[in-house]
């Protein structure tokens, strides 16, 4: 009875010893032996560092599976431990069936060759016999379309044309696994649309793919799940959407200027001092003091408000201004711009308000909010608060920029084009 995965892991690991000085190996090897012999635990001569480190998934057969994360959190490693071209210092990877992988560019490929002998060279290392081959070859010529180059050796050949022919290669190669890494960055335009129609072709077939990629816009769309990974370790796995935008807004934290503030504690709203006024409230419609509420772009956000004057006050304008967690200013308004002001306030006065977003038009992400009370002119700072208020934003479907911006698309007429165009 066949099984219903492609790919799993369990507990899979990468550790690498690294030495300060070369003369640290040799005394790793010479001293720790010394040691042993009297019965002393060895000293280690090293530091390890875990590049992958206990990630266990499974991927189902037929399934796309997408894998993100920073330079350096393990992606490639992985995939080789996944393709066997690295050995696992612990744990364990299966796979079930034939194993088509772009990883490295020209992995595979004998430089002295020409492209052609490579074909056959590659294709064989696929496990495709020769009879397999010459079916296929016209096909496979034809995907890469590097023309008269496919007679010169390959160590003639641009980054582009290794990545035309090893594509061309490996999607003819009738896998079970498709293992695409940063490949398709290389080539141009052209060539990435026909290797992405390609992949959807093979999908459609019931081939597993896994795919890395630092397009986020094309892995949210291909992939049926994702998985995140940082320092070697798996984050999260689950609806590629939702992975995309948590490692988004993880993104914009690692260098993020502006934490949130210790906010509201009590009565206390964390605040400028001055002596013309304070709020005595801020926050969000609906919820409570501390909480991070989520919203969808498209869906109101409300605001509320409370000021009260120290002293008498002249009319007062509202402003709010929201940044992203990263530290961009991404909305600062008054409530002047809408031609709207609150009246003179005397002293020991209350002004209370609110600001609606009406709709809601930022991207995913996390963000914080402060509140500032001003003159009519905008002259006068009367209060303002610090980042006391902060909400994130989340959406359903794939998103790109900061706003999502509330607009209408509108069919054009068809008509025949009579210009050759």
């Amino acid at each position: 009875m066949s099984s219903d995965w492609a790919i799993r892991t369990h507990n899979l690991s990468k550790t690498y010893r690294l030495y300060e000085r070369p003369s640290d190996r040799g005394k790793q090897w010479l001293l720790s032996a010394v040691r042993k012999c009297l019965g002393r635990e060895p000293a280690p001569y090293y530091r390890e560092v875990h590049a992958i480190e206990n990630v266990s998934f499974e991927v189902k057969k037929g399934e796309t599976l997408g894998i993100i994360g920073r330079n350096g959190s393990g992606k490639s490693t992985l995939l080789q431990l996944i393709v066997g071209t690295l050995s696992p210092t612990g744990g364990t990877v299966d796979i079930d069936g034939r194993v088509a992988a772009l990883l490295e560019l020209g992995a595979g490929f004998h430089p002295d060759f020409t492209g052609l002998e490579n074909v056959f060279l590659n294709a064989s290392l696929l496990g495709l016999s020769k009879a397999d081959i010459d079916g296929q070859l016209d096909d496979i010529l034809a995907f890469a379309d590097i023309g008269a180059s496919i007679a010169q050796p390959v160590r003639t050949y641009s980054s582009g044309m290794f990545v035309r022919l090893a594509v061309a290669v490996a999607v003819h190669a009738a896998p079970d696994v498709l293992i695409v890494d940063e490949a398709l960055s290389v080539g141009d335009f052209e060539f990435r649309n026909k290797c992405m129609e390609r992949i959807l072709a093979l999908r459609a077939q019931g081939v597993t793919i896994l795919f890395v990629s630092h397009d986020l816009s094309t892995l949210q769309i291909v992939c049926d799940r994702a998985i995140w990974l940082d320092s070697g370790r798996l984050i999260s796995i689950g609806n590629p959407i939702a992975i995309c935008q948590e490692y988004c807004v993880s993104a914009t934290k690692i260098n993020g200027r502006l934490p949130l503030s210790q906010d509201i504690q009590g009565n206390i709203v964390a605040q400028q001092e001055n002596s013309a006024a304070k709020f005595v409230e801020v926050g969000l419609d609906g919820y409570c003091a501390n909480e991070t509420p989520i919203y969808y772009p498209h869906q109101d956000i409300g605001f509320k408000f409370t000021l009260f004057a120290a002293q008498s006050l002249e009319a007062v304008v509202f402003a709010v201004s929201i940044y992203r967690a990263d530290g961009d200013l991404v909305i600062g308004q008054t409530s002047y711009e809408e031609n709207v002001w609150w009246p003179t306030l005397p002293s020991g006065g209350i002004h209370t308000g609110r600001f609606i977003l009406t709709p809601n038009c930022l991207a995913p992400g996390d963000y914080r909010v402060a509140f500032g009370a001003y003159s009519k002119d905008l002259c006068v700072c009367y209060a303002l608060t610090e980042l006391t208020v902060s909400f994130s934003v989340r959406s359903n479907f794939p998103t790109w920029g900061k706003v999502v911006l509330p607009c209408r698309w509108v069919h054009g007429e068809p008509s025949s084009n009579n210009n050759g165009i």
